[in-house]
């Protein structure tokens, strides 16, 4: 079983932390798996992932970064005995509990006289965690590609809003712009000529009873509310992204038992 001795701040020095679950998240809420009471801490800083003997670290998107041995860990890390893990400013040393000798094949006999090798009945533990992680990690991968197939349909949807509703918008400031143009090119030629009767409506003649001026404004203002709502969902979409790599991350297929095989 491995743990985290507190290296840094003083007050928790000495501090000593058992990793006895397969996932603990390490953050400043009282929910958190391991606790720092650290302002400097996020509420949810990182997480732990122990599968087999071989624990790994993972930054959750904190503020002030998860380090191990003084490098910035932006992807899932590999620990190993000794590494130092960095939590904003909380330092701990990752140690194992385990010992062992070079010969890794022990038997024992029961009183009935049958003997089992040890190191067999690890293998078949061993290639167990294997699947189970390895299993762990496809629901991951798809769940995580099912959120980024919904992200990219709504990213679609958005740009077609958003190219729609520009299109709008130019089509309709273009035919409101042409009405009060004519508007006041009438007036213009009415006063130019003084016995021609000046307009009188500003939105210029109308088709089916409506002004061609007014439609053309109510077609840019659409068209600007479509624009609205497509940026609007675009920037969603990247958020939920973002979001997809952060609930979902990329795993390291089979590291579960890697490790392991090497004793």
């Amino acid at each position: 079983m491995s743990h985290l001795v507190v290296l840094e701040p003083d007050s928790d020095r000495g501090r000593r932390i058992p990793l006895n679950g397969d996932y603990l998240i390490v953050g400043r809420e009282p929910t958190c798996d391991v606790r720092f009471d650290d302002p400097c801490v996020s509420r949810n800083h990182a997480a732990l992932r122990r599968r087999g003997e071989t624990v790994y670290v993972e930054d959750l998107g904190s503020a002030a970064g998860t380090l191990v041995n003084g490098v910035a860990a932006t992807t899932v890390r590999e620990l190993h005995a000794g590494d130092r893990l960095t939590f904003a400013t909380v330092t701990a040393r990752l140690e194992s509990d385990a010992a062992g000798g070079d010969d890794t094949r022990t038997m024992t006999a029961s009183p009935a006289g049958a003997v089992y090798h040890v190191d067999e009945q690890r293998a078949d533990v061993i290639n167990y965690a294997e699947r189970q992680y390895n299993s762990h990690v496809q629901y991951v991968n798809a769940e995580r590609e099912n959120f980024l197939r919904e992200v990219a349909a709504t990213r679609t949807k958005a740009r077609w809003l958003a190219w729609t509703g520009f299109a709008m918008f130019v089509a309709g400031f273009g035919i409101f712009a042409a009405a009060d143009l004519s508007f006041i090119k009438g007036i213009a030629q009415s006063i130019q000529d003084g016995s021609v009767s000046p307009p009188t409506s500003p939105f210029g003649r109308e088709v089916g009873g409506v002004p061609i001026g007014l439609a053309g404004w109510a077609l840019g203002a659409l068209g600007m509310l479509l624009l609205i709502v497509g940026i609007a969902l675009h920037v969603v979409a990247t958020s939920r992204r973002r979001r997809a790599y952060r609930e979902f991350p990329v795993l390291p297929p089979g590291a579960g038992a890697g490790p392991m095989r090497r004793q």
